[in-house]
C-alpha cells in the first residue's frame, strides 16, 4: 500500500521520517502508532516549495497485525482509515472518470474506468457507487455533478480531482466542457463523449479558448 501527503520545505528533505517527526508530528504519528510495519519513504518535488512524501508499506507486513485485527484486509482498512485522519491519502495509482447529465427529465450518470464506459439512471446508482468507491481518485470536470451522488457516497469529495477548478487556478475561470470539446474535436452531445474528453484533459498541456495551460497533475495530493 502506498500513501502520500503534501508538505512544505525550503529544500528537499533527506531524512524523510526525521523531517516529518520534527515538522509534521501529527502525520508522523501514523508511523509511531504502526511500529510493526516497515515504511519505505520517498519525496517528489511538487513546485512552489511543496513536496509530496510517499510512504510504501509491503502488503505482507499487514499480516503482522493479525491478532490485533481479525484479518490482514481489516488491518489494511484500519491503517488507511488512520492515515486519512492524520492527513494522508491513498496514492492514486488508478482513477475513474465520472460525469452526469439530464437526458430528457432523467438524470443519467456515467463512469469510465479500465473496463470501459457504463451509464446508470438516477434510480440505479448503487452499482456505480460501488465501483467509484474502489478507486483512490475520482476525476470530474465540475463540482456540481458530485451533488448527485453525495448522499450515497459522502466521501467522494475527499477523492475528487476537479478539472475545471485546476484550469481556473491558472486562468481565473474555466471554459464550459462543450467549448473544450470544439477545440479537441470531441462530440460532447453524448455522455460518452464528455467522459472521453475529461480523460483527454488529464494530459498536459490543456488546450482552452484562452490558450494552452498546464494544470496540476491528478495524482498529487488534493490537500
Amino acid at each position: 500500500m502506498k500513501i502520500q501527503t503534501l508538505v512544505e520545505a525550503s529544500e528537499k528533505p533527506q531524512d524523510v521520517l526525521a523531517f516529518l517527526k520534527e515538522r509534521y508530528p501529527e502525520k508522523y504519528e501514523l508511523v509511531e502508532n504502526w511500529e510493526e510495519l516497515s515504511f519505505k519513504a520517498d519525496v517528489v518535488e511538487a513546485g512552489d516549495g511543496q513536496y509530496v512524501v510517499i510512504l510504501e508499506v509491503p502488503d505482507e507486513d499487514f499480516s503482522k497485525a493479525v491478532g490485533i485485527f481479525p484479518s490482514k484486509e481489516e488491518a489494511k482498512g484500519a491503517f488507511l482509515t488512520t492515515a486519512l485522519e492524520k492527513g494522508w491519502e491513498e496514492f492514486p495509482e488508478s482513477y475513474i472518470i465520472y460525469h452526469a447529465q439530464f437526458e430528457g427529465d432523467k438524470l443519467i450518470a456515467g463512469i469510465k474506468d479500465r473496463e470501459g464506459i457504463s451509464k446508470h439512471d438516477q434510480m440505479h446508482l448503487e452499482q456505480m457507487i460501488q465501483k467509484i468507491a474502489r478507486y483512490p481518485r475520482v476525476i470530474a470536470y465540475s463540482t456540481d455533478v458530485l451533488t448527485y451522488i453525495k448522499d450515497l457516497y459522502p466521501d467522494v469529495d475527499t477523492k475528487a480531482y476537479i478539472v475545471s477548478r485546476e484550469i481556473a487556478k491558472v486562468l481565473g475561470k474555466a471554459p464550459d466542457l462543450e467549448d473544450l470539446g470544439k477545440i479537441y474535436g470531441v462530440d460532447t452531445s453524448s455522455l460518452e463523449g464528455k467522459l472521453n474528453l475529461i480523460e483527454k484533459l488529464l494530459e498536459n498541456p490543456v488546450r482552452t479558448p484562452e490558450g494552452t495551460v498546464n494544470i496540476r497533475p491528478y495524482y498529487l495530493p488534493l490537500t
